[in-house]
């Protein structure tokens, strides 16, 4: 027998936190650096969770296209959401040089949580926070925030940084080398 006042509850797709990574600019300011997103204006606040707005109703994008009624983040039928994926498809965005006000572009794991819609190339998710950042050495073509200052810098969102002794574009290999020979040492091979 079913109540009249049932309710139907969804299960999400993927319980608790998806790891995955990401490349950030950094933005200097006059409270020291702040991490952003390589293709949109957004600013990562230090020690609190992003959460994911629409910008896909923005005025510029309405222009080129309907303007999206309100829906969750990320909704499968909008392109929302904070963006994550696999190593080897996030080094494509260290191959060019910082934009958008940047002073470098650093490289992390992030955790992602709350609704998460899995996407042809990695995941978006409606919450957000990085778990670990490195520095690649070329990581800024700026003198004054040069490869130590912004590992000491980004100690604000209080993760381990570290520095990368890797160029940008060799970054990503670097990293997924270092996981799958630590992955084969704790599996004993």
């Amino acid at each position: 027998m079913i109540a009249s006042d049932a309710v139907l509850v969804e299960a999400p797709d993927f319980a608790g936190v998806i790891e995955a990574w990401r490349v950030w600019r950094v933005v200097a300011g006059k409270d020291g650096y702040t991490l952003g997103s390589v293709i949109k204006p957004t600013l990562w606040p230090p020690r609190e969770p992003l959460v994911a707005e629409c910008l896909c109703s923005s005025p510029v994008v309405t222009w080129f296209r309907r303007k999206r009624s309100p829906h969750e983040i990320p909704d499968e039928r909008c392109e929302c959401g904070i963006y994550a994926a696999s190593l080897p498809t996030v080094g494509q965005y260290l191959r060019d040089p910082p934009a958008n006000l940047a002073v470098a572009r650093v490289l992390g794991q992030v955790s992602l949580w709350g609704r998460v819609v899995e996407c042809e190339r990695g995941y978006r998710a409606s919450h957000a926070y990085p778990l670990r950042l490195f520095v690649p050495v070329d990581s800024s073509v700026h003198r004054r925030h040069r490869w130590r200052a912004l590992v000491h810098g980004l100690d604000a969102y209080g993760v381990p940084v570290e520095a990368l002794p890797a160029r940008c574009a060799e970054a990503a290999r670097v990293l997924e080398r270092e996981q799958l020979a630590s992955s084969r040492h704790a599996d004993g091979l």
